[in-house]
């Protein structure tokens, strides 16, 4: 099949990487870009760090890494755990599946009500500050990265949409779903990047599609090139 992909440019490059390996054509047109938000870490208060993206530690500068070593990690997903150790971090305690696992399992290594510094995104859903607060948990949240929008789409995938020759377009979140037609309407191709397969990581990133998304079986790149391979 020929896939869209519209994560931010590294994101979308190892999801290409992915596609093609596993026999797909991969078309990139990211729609967000990711840029710091030059926040000023300050772990001082802190007893425990949490992240829920790799983004979190891309802007992270040498100093502040080495003064975060020194507070236990607890992260979402392994792409995280690397990044965070890329930057200069310990090896985080735990490495959860999701953040709701991540906010059930913490209370196991740091009791409430311990102040937690969490490493964070601008753009966010406030599901896993909510649930750490409910526990009882104090959080100095931190924003280190923005997810710009775009507003254009690549050239080559405008070009593929107009001439009927893309096939399928993942959507990793809502934001970028809506950020993608907007920029396909803006293009003129409104009506053939409704017409594909939007196939999307969770029911909330299908909200604005209507009958035409497919939901990925697991919540994750896995999840979606499984939804890929069953068309």
């Amino acid at each position: 099949m020929r896939v869209i992909v519209t994560r931010a440019r590294g994101d979308a490059e190892r999801t290409a990487a992915a596609l093609r390996a596993r026999g797909h054509a991969a078309l990139l047109s990211p729609v967000l870009e990711i840029v710091s938000a030059g926040a000023v870490i300050d772990p001082r208060p802190a007893e425990a760090v949490i992240a829920t993206s790799a983004h979190a530690f891309e802007f992270i500068a040498p100093l502040e890494a080495e003064r975060l070593a020194h507070r236990p990690l607890f992260v979402v997903g392994a792409r995280t755990a690397q990044a965070a150790i890329g930057a200069g971090l310990a090896p985080p305690r735990l490495v959860a599946p999701s953040a709701a696992d991540l906010s059930s399992r913490l209370a196991r290594d740091v009791s409430p009500p311990a102040r937690l510094l969490y490493l964070a995104g601008h753009d966010r859903k406030p599901d896993l500050e909510e649930a750490l607060r409910r526990r009882g948990f104090t959080l100095d949240v931190v924003v280190t990265y923005a997810a710009r929008a775009l507003d254009a789409l690549s050239p080559e995938v405008v070009a593929a949409l107009a001439e009927g020759e893309a096939d399928a377009v993942l959507h990793f979140s809502r934001r970028s779903a809506q950020l993608f037609l907007a920029c396909a309407a803006r293009a003129g191709v409104a009506r053939q990047a409704a017409g594909l397969r939007h196939v999307c990581i969770s029911q909330d990133a299908a909200a604005d599609l209507g009958s035409s998304a497919v939901l990925a079986p697991t919540p994750d790149s896995v999840g979606l090139f499984k939804a890929l391979e069953q068309m």
